[in-house]
């Protein structure tokens, strides 16, 4: 298999007009801007695991721009139905989930992960998009939503209505106005506390798209750029020589039996690795400290501990996993989750791993009541490492 080239990706500063579905973008924060604008995930899906509160966008990669820069490894030439091929990554806000994830070492069960990422592709002809290429004229926010309302551009809100907190799909409709659609009874309340209660008769969608709220993370650009042939080598150098181990020093076993000595011998000799592992993680980082994303389909992420992984195979066709990317915890200084009263979210990496046959999208499943429903954001497998 083809192995890619290592890639960083970076946070800057961008209008949020310049950062919609059409234009195809890579970001940090904000709304997702969703590549099918159709049969979105669902309120179920978005939700944290431990907490059960609605998850908010981290990020999108936008692979088309991969393509370019061969970021990562071809799908094929007849591959038409990934032409345009997206991954959107959900996180949960409260510390509280990580720290529980954490203490109890399932970091790489899904039950624990307060990560969610999918997948979602097409080709170049599809129901959303031009053929054309994007127009590279510099709108204005207002040209911009000019451009949605008259249909000159597509509004992402036209085939599926969006909660106005998140971004993401709305099915609980305000009594009041029938117009504003929310994902969960929390994001109704403080809409309302926001701004509804005063606007509610006249709500637009459209009218909210580039403003900000305090569910929302900080929005950015995701720039990439590709790392130089030194960084690759240096970054593939993980000692796995146990020698550098820390020995527990020398004792008289006597009110400690031999066998819970061994044990507690053991996990010392666990965290001392893990401390090592993470400190060359760190010094990999410097090369690009500033980098917030490792991108390298097909290759290699760098482990940050020494939990045995199973990576399962893709649920629909049986397809094996593979590396895609990795988060880096430099993106936490931009996201401004710092809490005082109660722990903030933290991690020393975050890994995610897709279908190597990237299998085709849309589909088309039976339900359970005999309904067919169209999947068009394939759920993948993402895991995180707390930090040591």
């Amino acid at each position: 298999f083809f192995m890619s080239q290592l890639h960083y990706g970076f946070a800057e500063p961008a209008p949020a007009c310049t950062l919609v579905s059409h234009l195809f973008p890579d970001k940090i924060g904000g709304r997702p801007a969703w590549l099918a604008l159709d049969h979105l995930p669902d309120e179920a899906q978005l939700v944290c695991c431990s907490c059960s509160q609605p998850m908010a966008f981290l990020l999108q990669v936008n692979i088309i721009l991969a393509h370019f820069l061969q970021l990562y490894s071809p799908l094929g030439d007849d591959r038409e139905d990934c032409f345009h091929r997206m991954l959107f990554v959900f996180m949960c806000k409260s510390g509280r989930c990580f720290f529980n994830s954490a203490s109890s070492s399932e970091s790489f069960a899904p039950s624990s992960v307060p990560f969610r990422v999918f997948r979602s592709q097409m080709a170049k002809s599809n129901p959303y998009y031009s053929l054309t290429p994007p127009d590279e004229k510099q709108f204005t926010p207002e040209e911009m939503l000019d451009a949605f309302r008259s249909g000159a551009l597509p509004a992402p809100n036209r085939l599926t209505p969006l909660c106005p907190i998140c971004g993401c799909r709305g099915t609980k409709i305000c009594a009041n106005c029938k117009k504003a659609s929310y994902c969960s009874r929390s994001h109704q309340l403080l809409h309302w506390k926001l701004c509804h209660k005063r606007h509610c008769p006249n709500y637009d969608y459209l009218d909210e798209m580039f403003s900000t709220n305090p569910f929302l993370l900080p929005e950015f650009a995701l720039v990439s750029e590709a790392a130089a042939e030194s960084d690759i080598v240096n970054s593939h150098t993980q000692s796995d020589d146990d020698s550098s181990d820390t020995e527990a020093p020398a004792q008289t076993l006597t009110s400690v039996d031999s066998a819970e000595f061994a044990a507690l011998e053991t996990i010392s000799r666990k965290e001392t690795k893990e401390e090592l592992i993470f400190s060359q993680f760190r010094q990999v980082m410097k090369v690009e400290p500033d980098q917030v994303i490792r991108f390298q389909r097909g290759g290699e992420p760098f482990w940050v501990s020494t939990t045995q992984r199973t990576i399962p195979s893709c649920e629909v066709c049986g397809g094996k996993r593979i590396f895609e990317f990795q988060i880096t915890p430099q993106i936490l200084s931009h996201l401004k989750l710092d809490c005082v009263k109660e722990p903030s979210p933290d991690f020393a990496t975050v890994y995610v791993f897709t279908c190597e046959n990237s299998c085709s999208l849309p589909r088309t499943v039976q339900a359970a009541d005999g309904r067919t429903r169209t999947i068009e954001y394939q759920e993948e497998f993402v895991a995180y490492d707390p930090v040591p």
